[in-house]
């Protein structure tokens, strides 16, 4: 840094003042990332370092000074370095900056590397089919599948009817391996580098890094602390001060982060197997977030949902994971506050996938034997809605006075409410699977999940009539019914239920409509019937169309 100083100084009144800023700067770049690179290639450093510090190096190259000869080597040795580490996923990633630097040409390119003297074109050939290999180690199928079109593709325009046969076999097994098996879901951690006793290339740096098969927060803690056994962890997720930044030390700030998928087309298709979406909401995410709970205002003793907020954190990444790396640095922060409403929204719709995954992958046979999980999350998830959780929802959210003194939250009242319906029918399902799968030493427990499962079901049906709450299902609106009006939120489809509506308001009626639907919001496709009191479609049945 000293020298950078006295550097700019000299050049600071010539003529050749801006190129030769930008040459220092450049130059004092690369030398910091080369003394990061040095010290890191040790013996005693762990392989984390070693990536991390030859991934900074080979973007420089790349993107500063652009050394192609440079930039491809340390591609091959940060791939080399993968698969020592097994991280077969980075390392076909990695080996793909350079396929991606090929053409499709008959080009002679000379002895490199490992390479030997070869056209273009081969040279592509077989990088292309490395990288599919390391995908299906990897097992990022996804991933291999493009690559394999690209290769039928250039085999079929060659009429290599024999090489196109191959590849097509292979893509058509890498369609079997994703419908047949068992991927783990990834989690990520948020990590935090504070002080100046860090590698330049960690300093002052947050990253969220891709967490290995089967580790959690503890774990990943654990592994961390080891590879800097200097540094001090953080008990806190507050950002530090500008002194922990600047001192003399190491500090290490760890939480587990959510990955937020981007609007991916198959991610809204109803049809497609929740296997298959699972896959497209942990891979290819540049976003993640964290939720700190706080109450604003004073803290409703009867019912802390009702005052409890949420300081929503989003981290964006400089590249989407998985990359060229299993961590990848935070460019940007957004922070938003979640009002209760929202929160109870996010957390049923959340713990509706968990339930739609765990529940999926017993119907495949994914998961199989021991069915403690699947009985552990039901009895949690249901007893949860009778005792607390769902049940602290109604009381906060559907209660009379709430809903009077918000009309603004009436979307998300139902939306709510929707949630409520879909979680029944997700239950109903997951019952439906444990009865077949429950031991019969287990029968008492599934029959304790089935009264239980009704006294929920009965719950809805209590709160939603006290409050005047139609629970229906999908294609319905939030109808609200008062004293001597009728409020309408959206035109009804059924020809019935607006003439008694229209009697109501004629009569200065309270309307009260109750149906229930196993019906699910997204995706199922339950048995229906058509009611022929009132026309409506529903699978549980019109229980209630009263003039009170």
């Amino acid at each position: 840094m000293k020298h950078q100083i006295c550097l700019l100084e000299k050049i600071e009144q010539e003529t050749w003042r801006e190129t030769g800023i930008s040459f220092v700067t450049s130059v004092t770049r690369l030398m910091e990332r080369l003394l990061d690179y040095r010290d890191c290639m040790k013996g005693d450093e762990t392989e984390n370092k070693k990536i991390g510090c030859t991934v900074n190096l080979l973007n420089f190259y790349k993107s500063e000074i652009n050394k192609e000869e440079m930039y491809i080597r340390y591609i091959h040795k940060l791939c080399d370095m993968h698969l020592q580490a097994e991280n077969y996923t980075e390392a076909a990633f990695t080996l793909l900056l350079y396929w991606e630097l090929l053409h499709w040409d008959e080009r002679p390119l000379k002895e490199f590397l490992h390479y030997p003297a070869q056209t273009e074109w081969h040279r592509k050939e077989g990088l292309c089919r490395k990288v599919i290999h390391y995908f299906n180690k990897g097992k990022c199928w996804e991933y291999g599948i493009p690559l394999c079109r690209e290769l039928a593709f250039q085999y079929e325009s060659l009429y290599d009817y024999q090489s196109l046969s191959w590849i097509r076999k292979m893509e058509a097994a890498y369609y079997d391996n994703i419908m047949e098996q068992q991927r783990l879901e990834p989690e990520f951690f948020r990590v935090g580098f504070y002080g100046r006793k860090f590698p330049f290339f960690l300093r002052n740096k947050e990253f969220v890094c891709r967490g290995h098969d089967y580790e959690r927060l503890e774990a990943f803690q654990q592994r961390m602390l080891g590879e800097f056994p200097q540094a001090i962890a953080m008990q806190h997720p507050n950002q530090p001060d500008e002194a922990i930044l600047q001192c003399d030390a190491q500090y290490l700030q760890i939480y587990a982060v959510t990955p937020v998928p981007d609007s991916v087309t198959v991610l809204q298709m109803d049809r497609v197997p929740d296997r298959i979406k699972s896959f497209y909401r942990v891979n290819n995410v540049r976003r993640f977030r964290y939720d700190r709970p706080f109450h604003k205002g004073p803290k409703d003793r009867d019912n802390e949902f009702k005052s409890l907020w949420i300081e929503r954190t989003t981290l964006i990444l400089t590249h989407p994971l998985p990359g060229i790396s299993r961590w990848f640095e935070v460019e940007k922060r957004e922070l938003v506050e979640v009002s209760p409403l929202e929160n109870a929204i996010s957390v049923v719709e959340n713990k509706n996938q968990e339930l739609r995954t765990l529940i999926s992958q017993y119907q495949h046979k994914q998961l199989h034997g021991n069915i403690n999980l699947l009985s552990m999350t039901l009895n949690g998830v249901i007893d949860a809605a009778v005792n607390g959780g769902i049940a602290r929802y109604q009381e906060a959210f559907f209660d009379k006075e709430y809903i009077t003194s918000h009309p603004e939250d009436t979307e998300k009242i139902t939306q709510l409410k929707d949630l409520m319906q879909e979680q029944v029918h997700i239950l109903g399902v997951g019952l439906a699977v444990h009865e077949k799968l429950v031991h019969p030493e287990m029968r008492p427990l599934h029959k304790k999940l089935i009264d239980q499962f009704q006294m929920m079901r009965s719950s809805l049906c209590h709160v939603s009539t006290r409050n005047n709450i139609i629970l229906q299902p999908q294609g319905y609106k939030y109808i609200h019914g008062a004293v001597g009006r009728v409020k309408e939120a959206s035109n009804l489809p059924s020809k019935a239920v607006t003439a008694l509506l229209n009697t109501g308001k004629k009569k200065g009626c309270q309307i009260i409509f109750s149906v229930f639907s196993s019906t699910p919001r997204t995706g199922s496709a339950g048995p229906t019937r058509q009611s022929s009191s009132s026309g409506l479609r529903t699978s549980g049945g019109l229980r209630g169309a009263s003039l009170e």
